[in-house]
């Protein structure tokens, strides 16, 4: 699986003269821990996240925003976009194609990965996590399954 399979690609951005109190209004609003900084053409140029927003003094995204920022291609695997979150400690890794921000990989990206229901195509069969090679139940390979992209949980309740 790549980074384009899981990513979200409806990624909110600002502009390097987004306001700081605007930044932290937007991330409190959409409940995000960061936002990439791009230029009018999408090109990444840096990305404010709420360490930025508390650590730094300035008046804009430009003036406090990390320039230094680890991307992913959208071919990049997912066990290679885990590795870069976890062995940075970062929450989130922006998705470029010729520098420019398609999308965005963030760590509940992956766990929704992991949390995800493959259905056979050939015999129905129910599997979790990352997509099979290989039916376990009729030995079927894994082009034949297709992702259930809101897992259904069994959940009993108690009184």
């Amino acid at each position: 699986m790549l980074a384009r399979d899981i990513m979200t690609s409806q990624v909110i951005s600002i502009s390097p003269s987004t306001a700081v109190q605007e930044i932290a209004d937007l991330l409190a609003d959409y409940r995000i821990s960061g936002v990439p900084v791009v230029d009018e053409a999408s090109h990444l140029l840096g990305l404010v996240t709420e360490a930025d927003l508390i650590s730094k003094r300035g008046a804009t995204a430009a003036d406090i925003m990390s320039s230094r920022v680890v991307t992913a291609q959208e071919t990049t695997p997912v066990d290679e976009v885990a590795q870069i979150l976890t062995s940075n400690r970062y929450k989130r890794v922006p998705v470029v194609r010729e520098d420019r921000v398609v999308g965005i990989v963030s760590r509940a990206d992956i766990v929704r990965m992991m949390a995800s229901r493959w259905a056979c195509g050939v015999c129905g069969a129910i599997q979790h996590g990352r997509m099979p090679t290989v039916c376990e139940s009729c030995g079927a390979d894994g082009s034949h399954f297709e992702r259930e992209l809101d897992p259904r949980p069994e959940v009993t309740q108690h009184q």
